[in-house]
């Protein structure tokens, strides 16, 4: 199988990384050339000059993680080609083109994944497994805190430069950590309202915004708080659910789900393996991908239509919190 990846900035490099060890043969677009050259010296891949040649190649699929507005552009021309696409999240930072991509996958029964791969994150499995089976009862809220400091994240990279920075290519914290509405999407269903307030309260000296509080109601009727940062200076990864029967809470740090049930001892109900790595989820995730593309189709992990919904959920929070209402 050969796949092309378009990009290769940290996560780009990544996915090749990952692909390579998959067995994957690679090409590979960059938008910087002779950065893109100094990656074929590195690593056993193809390097191509234009985007358009390396299309016409025809790969069997394309793995898109340029900068975030720069995302559909590309999804609609591999998708134009009737090639299957793997989208790094943020889908995009606008709706622009999304219609047209749905169109196009549905027209070729196109295989599209969008790279929120906390869906492969075992803990969160098992916090979906136990809403299924009703260990909480009826679920009534949930909070889900994400928060790290932005000069942390791509300690190699000047973070004044980078696509986060930038609210018109994408970046900021809602958009960034976008996972967080990708999970509670995933395990309660549609968002019906939303209300925020996102800001720059920080010495950043970025143009985005570096916090996002987030209220959502779920068509469900649940009640959901999301908390997202550039600002935290110890990194934070954590959720709670609550229910009429008990509690269910996740913290990244200890890689464990917890169940507290109303009468009963609070219990470890599960822990991440031992030696548990963040790639792994990338890694299962992008197996999923090619699997689905030698099985002639099958279930998306993250599909585009869950992703579209996500999109509208944070440009409706943006929305929220420029024009001050629901």
């Amino acid at each position: 199988m050969r796949v092309l990846v378009v990009g290769a900035g940290s996560v780009g490099t990544r996915h090749i990384t990952n692909l390579l060890s998959l067995g994957v043969d690679v090409a590979v677009y960059r938008y910087r050339q002779h950065l893109a050259e100094e990656l074929a010296k590195t690593l056993d891949v193809q390097v191509y000059g234009s985007l358009d040649h390396a299309l016409d190649s025809r790969p069997d699929g394309v793995v898109v993680c340029n900068r975030t507005d720069e995302h559909m552009e590309v999804a609609l021309k591999a998708a134009g080609r009737g090639l299957h696409v793997f989208i790094e999240k943020p889908l995009s930072h606008t709706l622009d083109g999304v219609e047209d991509l749905g169109a196009l996958v549905e027209a070729d029964s196109l295989v599209v994944e969008v790279g929120c791969m906390m869906r492969f994150h075992p803990c969160l499995q098992r916090v979906k497994e136990l809403i299924c089976e009703g260990r909480l009862g009826p679920s009534y809220v949930a909070h889900a805190y994400a928060g790290q400091y932005l000069p942390d994240w791509r300690p190699s990279q000047d973070y004044r430069h980078s696509y986060s920075a930038s609210s018109a290519q994408g970046g900021g914290a809602l958009l960034d950590l976008v996972h967080e509405l990708d999970y509670l999407v995933w395990w309660f269903g549609p968002v019906r309202e939303v209300s925020a307030f996102l800001g720059h309260v920080s010495e950043l000296e970025i143009e985005s915004e570096d916090v996002a509080e987030v209220l959502l109601r779920f068509e469900s009727g649940l009640l959901g708080h999301v908390h997202m940062d550039y600002v935290r200076p110890t990194y934070r990864r954590s959720c709670e659910v609550l229910g009429r029967d008990g509690t269910l809470s996740w913290d990244d740090a200890s890689r464990a789900v917890v169940l507290e049930r109303r009468g009963e001892e609070r219990v470890v109900d599960f822990t991440a393996a031992d030696g548990f790595e963040r790639n792994e989820m990338f890694l299962d995730h992008m197996a999923h991908f090619l699997g689905r593309i030698e099985g002639g189709g099958g279930t998306p992990a993250v599909s585009l239509e869950d992703s579209v919904h996500v999109l509208r959920v944070a440009l409706a929070a943006k929305r929220s919190s420029a024009e001050a209402r629901v």
